[in-house]
């Protein structure tokens, strides 16, 4: 009789095993807004479930404050990129709306191919626009989420890439390079932003397989914070690990949005619309209303 009962308890189980299981999926790869992630499972610092973890932090580096997520996801299809409107419109929309819109767990600004005519532009796999700025470094993001920066939109490094096995998913022409597989860039002596002021910057990086570093530098008196020059970015993602970094629309546009609030100094009020961001989304349906 024992026996017969704990195998009733075994059969039982099997099925709730088998959800647990199957909770965690990929999620398309096109724009169709990420899951929304369960509100009980972000503390006012982290947010973690079976799919994804990201824990944040504000670091002082000289005058500035370095706002940071550290992410780690199980599928490549989590780090996604959204659009404040199809490719082609001249609308945009404040960072923070569009991470609301997608249930970004964390989002930034990407690098707003709509104020440029240029640049090798995909996004979600749609490849938009193919004119190679040589003046620019570009960030390629493949179908396993691994980074490949191109220093001056090299020919034939592109190429290679695109036509390559590996399915490209997204690219950004912003720049410039911050760290090269593992090695700390030095800093061009021009380039096309103002690389060597002191201003609110952004950057994305690499660490390894599915896991990666958000940075938002605030300034301009944000809360006190002076900003910093690009090269002072550099080494802060090289210092922290990154393999590959990358640096992204910064100014106006450098903002850092989690659990559907600015986590970045700046107000909502004080946001620049923009085209696009990049955020990370959980790969859990936890059956919740999309959000609004």
């Amino acid at each position: 009789m024992r026996r017969f009962f704990s195998l009733l308890c075994v059969l039982l189980l099997l099925p709730m095993f088998s959800l647990a299981e199957s909770t965690v999926s990929p999620l398309p790869m096109d724009f169709t807004p990420g899951h929304v992630p369960d509100p009980a499972l972000y503390t006012e610092d982290s947010y973690e479930d079976e799919s994804m973890s990201v824990h944040m932090e504000r670091v002082i580096v000289g005058k500035a404050q370095f706002n940071v997520a550290r992410v780690k996801i199980s599928d490549p299809s989590q780090l996604r990129t959204a659009l404040a409107a199809p490719f082609g419109k001249k609308k945009t929309n404040r960072i923070s709306t569009i991470a609301r819109a997608n249930n970004a767990v964390v989002a930034i600004g990407g690098d707003y191919y709509g104020n440029e005519e240029g640049g090798y532009v995909v996004r979600m796999g749609e490849v938009y626009r193919k004119k190679p700025l040589k003046s620019r470094d570009i960030l390629l993001i493949d179908e396993h989420a691994d980074f490949h920066i191109i220093v001056r939109s090299d020919a034939d490094e592109l190429k290679a890439l695109v036509e390559g096995d590996t399915k490209i998913i997204n690219v950004f022409n912003f720049g410039p390079a911050l760290v090269i597989d593992g090695k700390l860039q030095e800093m061009p002596e021009k380039y096309n932003y103002n690389i060597k002021g002191t201003e609110p910057r952004c950057a994305i990086g690499q660490i390894g397989p599915l896991e990666y570093l958000l940075v938002v530098v605030d300034g301009r008196g944000a809360d006190g914070s002076k900003g910093c020059n690009v090269e002072t970015l550099a080494q802060f993602m090289y210092d922290q690990g990154c393999v590959q970094a990358y640096n992204l629309d910064g100014g106006n546009s450098a903002l850092m949005v989690f659990n559907r609030e600015n986590y970045s100094a700046k107000s909502y009020e004080a946001e620049r619309s923009v085209t696009d961001i990049i955020y990370f989304a959980t790969a859990i349906d936890f059956g919740l209303d999309e959000a609004e």
